[in-house]
């Protein structure tokens, strides 16, 4: 009964982990909400540091929701500071809200976060959305506290693309769809 309780313990610790690192685009309290992580299985491997959860899984901490197929969360020496979080899906998805209320949404084929580094990084059909205005490209990189991002695309075909609204635009009420009708 002690081992599964020790078990117990860690599998919960690093599913706190996980949240705890989930990107910074989120509103001030949400890192100290409690973390909900539902899936359809997960393992714990205590040795390696690696918790696996698999089968649509659903982290959520306060306004931070994140869907995936698979999460992986792995602590390389089991130094939380050094925690890694990939997420997996087709696609893996992300939604949270800034303390200015607006939404920060997002999907890739892998999303990793380096707590280290704060570091975060879309690969596969990676896209971010705040707003009208959107990045899309192959690979989208985000330095958090530096507050700085790259996209890069893949093939002499590809581009990566940008949509700005300019914020008089943004700040405009949404219209009702009866105004979008009568216009």
């Amino acid at each position: 009964m002690k081992s599964m309780n020790n078990q117990s313990l860690k599998l919960l610790l690093l599913g706190t982990l996980l949240a705890a690192s989930i990107p910074a685009f989120a509103l001030t309290g949400d890192s100290e909400k409690p973390v909900n992580i539902d899936s359809a299985n997960q393992a714990l491997d205590m040795q390696g540091n690696v918790a696996t959860f698999t089968g649509n899984v659903i982290v959520t901490q306060g306004s931070i929701k994140i869907t995936a197929d698979k999460v992986v969360v792995t602590r390389p020496g089991g130094d939380s500071q050094k925690t890694i979080v990939d997420a997996y899906g087709n696609p893996a998805t992300f939604y949270q809200l800034q303390d200015d209320g607006k939404p920060v949404k997002g999907h890739a084929a892998k999303m990793r976060y380096e707590l280290a580094k704060d570091f975060v990084e879309l690969t596969g059909n990676a896209y971010i959305e705040q707003l009208d205005s959107n990045v899309k490209g192959d690979r989208i990189t985000y330095l958090v506290k530096e507050q700085k991002m790259q996209a890069f695309s893949q093939g002499n075909n590809k581009r990566v693309t940008t949509v700005l609204v300019p914020s008089q635009l943004q700040d405009k009420p949404a219209s009702s769809p009866s105004q979008q009708k009568s216009r």
